[in-house]
């Protein structure tokens, strides 16, 4: 409990602008590994992207379990042009006070529903073998989460991609910043636990 206060504090009190090359990112044994960085030039496929990463990029087999990284409702389910099924969740304030909407892009199937709630752990939808059908899977299947604080709900025009969704889509939040167990500690979900409101924990499943 003591350690879990301590992790909010330090949420709270680590400046919003922090990238992930001033956080040193830790991932616990056990968790699916990022491989494509927030801010990142490189892509999830190895190649080199034409601009910053706006999330964070977790290779997974087909199949493989998608959860909500905290409570929230889902604002839109959609199947992009580009992206694929994409999932957006409002997950309410962060620690530090700012909306986080949360995009699970380039999934394979989706088990939720627009305007319902969900609850943190909870099984969202899963990846699937169409990471060759879809453009900016890049051919690697693989979950795309990114933040952001203010959703596009209308007016989206032919716009694709995180600008689809979200009106600060080119300008994302470092996920970093909200790990359960403080800043840059990759925290894995573990059912019955209590987490700090308006942190995140892993959206796949940890073994």
């Amino acid at each position: 409990m003591i350690a879990r206060l301590f992790a909010f504090v330090l949420c709270i009190s680590l400046p919003a602008a922090a990238s992930a090359n001033s956080i040193k990112v830790v991932t616990p044994k056990g968790a699916p590994k990022i491989t494509s960085e927030y801010r990142s030039m490189k892509g999830v496929n190895g190649l080199r992207r034409s601009s910053r990463h706006q999330g964070i990029d977790i290779p997974g087999p087909n199949r493989q379990p998608i959860i909500a990284v905290a409570n929230g409702k889902v604002l839109d389910v959609e199947t992009g042009s580009c992206w694929g099924p994409t999932l957006m969740v409002d997950h309410g304030k962060g620690t530090d006070g700012k909306r986080m909407i949360v995009l699970y892009g380039h999934l394979g199937d989706v088990v939720v529903k627009k305007g319902q709630t969900i609850k943190r752990g909870q099984l969202v939808g899963r990846l699937s073998n169409n990471h060759k059908k879809f453009k900016c899977i890049a051919g690697v299947r693989h979950l795309h989460l990114q933040i952001g604080r203010t959703a596009r709900m209308t007016n989206r025009g032919n716009s694709w991609g995180h600008v689809r969704y979200l009106k600060d889509g080119k300008r994302g939040v470092n996920p970093h910043l909200y790990w359960a167990d403080g800043p840059g500690q990759v925290t894995c979900f573990r059912k019955g636990t209590n987490y700090p409101k308006g942190t995140i924990t892993h959206p796949m499943p940890c073994k």
